[in-house]
């Protein structure tokens, strides 16, 4: 319900807008689009994919034009050029299972972009017991590697509380320190799978 406010979707709006630079490299036929809320548009801006399918959060997992848990995305292996996850790990039952999914879905060379809160954010006091659960960045970036994913980059990204009465939303401004204090963080990870390696022929060898 938190992610359902007005002041909690300008802040995810700023995110995505922040975040769209990587989307914009990601290239294919389907996408999946994970968000916390229905109030948040099914669309996803700035992808450039053929078809994004999209889903939201709905208790212990998703529903929109499919339902499923969070383990079983109703995807087959190898079958999507994207995964979009939108502050869905920290309000998952099961985050290693939903990334062991996102791996699994995913297609070689297939991008996921994680966006989680940042549990170091002054803005952690606007959710705090509101049963949500953030995962320290590099927790999340451990997390993802362990399902089997490549990860590329982390970013810090959305609004720096500055003050009581102002709030930064330039994420080129401050130190890295101050960047750190960024209302999310952004994962971008790939799936790349290891070719296999043709047995070379063994060498005849000659006898006298």
């Amino acid at each position: 319900g938190w992610f359902g406010r007005a002041g909690s979707l300008r802040m995810l709006h700023e995110v995505q807008r922040q975040a769209a630079p990587e989307l914009a490299r990601v290239f294919g036929h389907t996408g999946l689009y994970l968000r916390p809320t229905p109030a948040l548009s099914p669309a996803l801006s700035g992808n450039l994919l053929a078809s994004v399918l999209s889903l939201h959060r709905q208790r212990n997992g998703f529903a929109g034009e499919l339902c499923c848990t969070d383990a079983q995305l109703p995807f087959a292996n190898a079958s999507l050029a994207l995964v979009y996850g939108l502050c869905v790990l920290e309000t998952s039952p099961d985050p290693a299972g939903l990334l062991a999914e996102i791996a699994r879905v995913l297609r070689p060379d297939g991008a996921a972009l994680l966006l989680t809160l940042n549990p170091w954010s002054p803005c952690r006091l606007r959710w705090a017991f509101k049963g949500l659960h953030p995962m320290d960045p590099a927790l999340v970036a451990q997390q993802v590697r362990q399902a089997g994913l490549d990860v590329q980059r982390r970013q810090y990204l959305g609004p720096l509380l500055a003050s009581s009465d102002r709030v930064d939303i330039d994420p080129r401004r401050g130190s890295a320190l101050a960047a750190r204090r960024r209302v999310a963080s952004l994962v971008v990870a790939r799936r790349r799978d290891a070719a296999m390696t043709p047995l070379r022929p063994p060498v005849a060898t000659m006898k006298f």
